[in-house]
């Protein structure tokens, strides 16, 4: 049961930091919608914060089967999985030092409009090189820890499946 909760409580946290920091992001952007990639990123923290609560929960509940919790971490193993490769994807070829890839990649100016030398974009003026540096670190530790949360996931969907194997009373009374 302590293998079990000490999973949950990582979950927890990787799940925690990537909803703060995919709604960071999305609070960025000025002109248009938020890009699919953070607002997805978003749901797939919450997912794993949910999955977390519900196994921290079936820790102590013997009406929630093992078994159960094993799929519902495997979703959120798939999901933050997908999360995690939607950003590193999306940052492919940016460089945080680097002010004209990260001005022109959609996860981190902000959203633009108009076209040419009237292409305006959502991020300031003033210490844009700051600004667009702080994002472009912000969206890679949001990759980072949506690859995190899909281990924790995993860990805990493994951990759930052997006690489901097991028999008995599951992870909430076993040695692991």
């Amino acid at each position: 049961m302590l293998a079990n909760l000490i999973t949950r409580a990582f979950q927890l946290l990787f799940g925690a930091v990537v909803l703060g920091l995919s709604i960071s992001a999305i609070k960025w952007q000025h002109f248009g919608s938020a890009p699919a990639t953070s607002s997805y990123s978003a749901f797939a923290g919450a997912f794993g914060i949910l999955a977390a609560l519900i196994g921290i929960a079936a820790s102590f509940i013997d009406a929630i089967p093992d078994l159960i919790m094993a799929v519902v971490d495997a979703l959120a193993s798939v999901l933050l999985l997908a999360g995690g490769i939607a950003f590193a994807v999306g940052l492919k070829g940016v460089t945080c030092t680097d002010d004209v890839t990260t001005a022109y990649n959609s996860l981190l100016n902000g959203g633009c409009y108009g076209s040419g030398d009237k292409k305006l974009c959502g991020f300031p003026v003033q210490n844009y090189k700051g600004v667009l540096a702080g994002r472009c670190r912000t969206a890679e530790a949001d990759a980072a820890f949506l690859f995190l949360g899909f281990l924790a996931s995993v860990a805990a969907a493994v951990l759930c499946f052997l006690a489901s194997r097991r028999g008995g009373r599951g992870v909430k009374h076993s040695a692991v």
